[in-house]
């Protein structure tokens, strides 16, 4: 029988790992930190040492949702056995597992489970999102195999995969971003009012008179006004659209034979400004894998970039106003603080030259 290991960190994820051919399932695992990258590469050879599962808390554990193996062979229209890898997901609101479906070194595809009709709605919008990618011709992105309901409960995303033992990840903004954010904006580019874009719709409980709860209200109040008059800012002004990922981190990409492959698109949006993804990804990039503080983040990556201010503060009030649509207790988390004071500096930034 397979063995299997479950190994958790401070942030609350967890993984389980088979001990055969645990390289190609830590393929599963993407960190950002040194420690991380020493993990990935020090494990599948280690983990035979007591010692080593002691320190790193490798608990033994069976193998995951086997109950599914009939389903999804049938999904990736398999025959015989395969392997299994399985992350439990990010403690959110919306926390679902990611199974990584394998035989030997051979990636095979990934499985998303969730028994949250949330989440649910996210795999059906995952889906209408890649066919549309597709359907413009990019093709740099998984391709659904199956989205159904499980046996034991719950739906099951099923989708395929390019990567291997040997993709990498890219951790720094370089060419093949830059390209693929390009194509996205060619092939899907529009102009649009700013109140026909999806991220409006998200910000329009920041707007003066709103029947619902304000999203600024639940803001701490230290941050209650610039939010709101960053909004206004943008009123009645036409853009340059297109669709956007809306979590383009190095987490959520790879790089196969010189090709950027790009996945986990269940946040995109069809219709959001341009320059999202590419400020996303070099401030979450900054936070999360170079541990800057906000002040560094302004300084070395906004404050240079001077021409993509305003790209900066749509993007922090949309991802400020989904988070807190999302989950409203997060309103006091480090996430928002880290965002809000970048608006606050954007802000302060604009009164300065304004005078």
């Amino acid at each position: 029988m397979d063995q299997y290991f479950r190994i958790s960190n401070a942030d609350g994820k967890a993984w389980v790992l088979p001990a055969h051919n645990m390289r190609t399932a830590l393929c599963l695992y993407q960190p950002g930190g040194v420690k991380g990258k020493l993990l990935k590469a020090l494990l599948p050879l280690l983990w035979r040492f007591p010692l080593v599962r002691s320190l790193l808390s490798l608990a033994p554990c069976g193998r995951p949702c086997p109950e599914l193996d009939a389903t999804i062979r049938d999904a990736f229209g398999l025959e015989g056995d395969f392997e299994i890898a399985a992350f439990e997901g990010t403690p959110c609101a919306h926390q679902k597992t990611t199974l990584q479906v394998f035989r030997g070194k051979k990636i095979l595809g990934y499985v998303k489970l969730s028994d949250k009709p949330a989440v649910y709605r996210l795999f059906q919008h995952e889906q209408r999102i890649l066919d549309a990618l597709h359907a413009s011709g990019i093709d740099e992105v998984p391709r659904i195999l199956a989205l159904k309901e499980c046996p034991e409960g719950g739906w099951m995303l099923a989708q395929t995969t390019t990567k291997t033992l040997h993709s990498g990840t890219p951790h720094q903004w370089g060419p093949q971003m830059a390209q693929f954010i390009e194509r996205l904006e060619n092939e899907t580019g529009v102009m649009a009012a700013f109140e026909q874009t999806e991220m409006a719709g998200d910000l329009r409980l920041a707007s003066p008179g709103s029947s619902e709860a304000e999203i600024s209200a639940l803001l701490p109040e230290r941050y209650r006004e610039v939010f709101v008059r960053s909004f206004q800012r943008f009123r009645g002004r036409e853009l340059a659209c297109c669709l956007t990922h809306n979590d383009f981190t190095p987490w959520n990409m790879y790089v196969q034979d010189g090709r950027l492959e790009v996945f986990d698109w269940e946040y995109a949006s069809f219709c959001n400004p341009v320059g999202m993804d590419r400020c996303h990804f070099l401030v979450q990039s900054a936070f999360f894998e170079k541990r800057w503080t906000a002040e560094q983040v302004y300084e070395r990556i906004i404050a240079p970039d001077g021409r993509h201010r305003d790209e900066y503060t749509l993007y922090l009030l949309s991802i400020i106003a989904r988070y807190l649509r999302r989950d409203p207790s997060c309103a006091d988390s480090e996430e928002i603080t880290r965002w809000g004071q970048l608006l606050e500096m954007l802000e302060s930034h604009r009164r300065d030259t304004e005078k």
